[in-house]
Formats: structure tokens, C-alpha cells, sequence
């Protein structure tokens, strides 16, 4: 007897027949860069990273739910939920969306870390966010700054959140390192300073900012 393939099968087979692109990969010697449109960095040996970077988030802006446009990618060790370090890249016209401020090239690093600042704190369960730093630093060779913060999170655990970040004409880049304060932030600091230091711009980046897809439009 013989037996039907589904069509469905039939159009995987058609579309290349291969297993989707994993949301998660493992770093080594040989998988150890993550690249961007905008940027790239070296991810240190044993972390996890995302396979490639995020295009778009979904925020609360003057308490609706909106689609903001960005490049952003993440790196964990241990999982999420205890600690992460995040790359991202917003566009001039959504650098700090929840406080609906643009950034400009000629901005000074310390206006870009107030209106940084400002727009976490406009975030559920950052709205008590703490600056215990706000320190100029160099990123990818360009004057930036470094932020050290921390809050309270539900259940009372204190998490330290680290913040290089500078911008230019394309947009506001930011790196975070964040993890509880007690034990995890101190092990993998230098980690994430690896990861700093190895961080450097594209020639994508200097591209015209992508449109906002049709289906963004339609949630908006």
C-alpha cells in the first residue's frame, strides 16, 4: 500500500526541507562572533547567544502597547532569569521610545545617559531604578558613557545593571550586563567587559533605517 505525503511535507521539501534556524545558540571557538546589520561583538567561550538579533520590540507607550523598531541581540550564561547581557541598537527616531525623545549626532554622552535613564524608568518594575554611576567611557572608539544602576526586583532580590552606551548619527547603541548583585554580577563582570571591548560598528549601520513592517502597523 502506497502511502500520501501530506502536502504539507510536500511544501516543507519545496522550501528546502531544513529544521527552522534555532532562537538560541551555543558559543565556542568556532561560533564565538554574533553579527548584526549594525554591529558585532565576540561573545566569551561557554555563553549562549541568540542565533541572529531581534528587529522589533513591543513597549508600553503612554499605556498603549506599541511596536518600536531596533536591532538587538542577547548573550546568557546561566539563563535570562538570572542574568543577561543585551546589545542593542535604536534608531535616531525611537533612541529612548517610552519618553518619546530622539537622539542627534551631536548629542553629549551624558545627555544620552539621563534620557537613557530616564526611558528604563518608565519601564514595569523599573520605575524605582537607581543610578549609583554615571562615569564617561569609550565604546567602539567613540565617546560614550558607563552606567551603573540597580533596583529591587518582585521578590526583593537586588539586581545590578552595567550600561556602556554612546551615540552618533545612526543611533543610540547601548550594551547591558545585568544580574543579581550578590554573587552573579561580580563573577561574569570581566566577561562582560570582554565582550565591550571586542563590540564594533558596521558599515550597515550607516543604511537607511528599515520601515515599519505592514502587521507593526496594524498592532499600533
Amino acid at each position: 500500500m502506497t502511502r500520501k505525503i501530506p502536502a504539507l511535507l510536500v511544501l516543507l521539501a519545496a522550501l528546502g526541507g531544513c529544521a527552522p534556524t534555532p532562537y538560541w545558540t551555543m558559543t565556542d571557538q568556532v561560533n564565538k562572533v554574533a553579527k548584526s546589520t549594525s554591529f558585532e561583538f565576540t561573545v566569551p567561550e561557554g555563553w549562549n547567544r541568540t542565533a541572529s538579533a531581534d528587529t522589533w520590540d513591543r513597549l508600553m507607550i503612554d499605556d498603549k502597547e506599541q511596536t518600536v523598531l531596533l536591532e538587538q541581540m542577547r548573550a546568557s550564561k546561566d539563563g535570562t532569569g538570572i542574568h543577561a547581557i543585551t546589545v542593542t541598537r535604536r534608531y535616531p527616531d525611537t533612541a529612548f521610545p517610552t519618553i518619546k525623545k530622539k537622539s542627534t549626532a551631536n548629542m553629549l554622552p551624558l545627555e544620552a545617559a539621563d534620557l537613557y535613564v530616564s526611558d528604563l524608568r518608565k519601564r514595569t518594575g523599573l520605575e524605582r531604578l537607581k543610578v549609583l554611576s554615571n562615569t564617561p567611557a569609550q565604546l567602539n572608539g567613540k565617546p560614550g558613557f558607563l552606567l551603573a544602576m540597580e533596583f529591587k526586583n518582585d521578590d526583593g532580590l537586588r539586581i545590578r545593571i552595567a550600561t556602556h552606551g554612546f551615540v552618533d548619527k545612526t543611533g543610540l547603541y547601548t550594551i547591558s550586563y545585568r544580574a543579581p548583585s550578590l554573587y552573579y554580577h561580580g563573577r561574569d563582570y570581566g566577561d562582560y567587559i570582554k565582550l565591550v571591548r571586542s563590540f564594533r560598528q558596521l558599515k550597515g549601520a550607516f543604511d537607511s533605517p528599515p520601515e515599519m513592517p505592514a502587521w507593526a502597523k496594524f498592532f499600533n
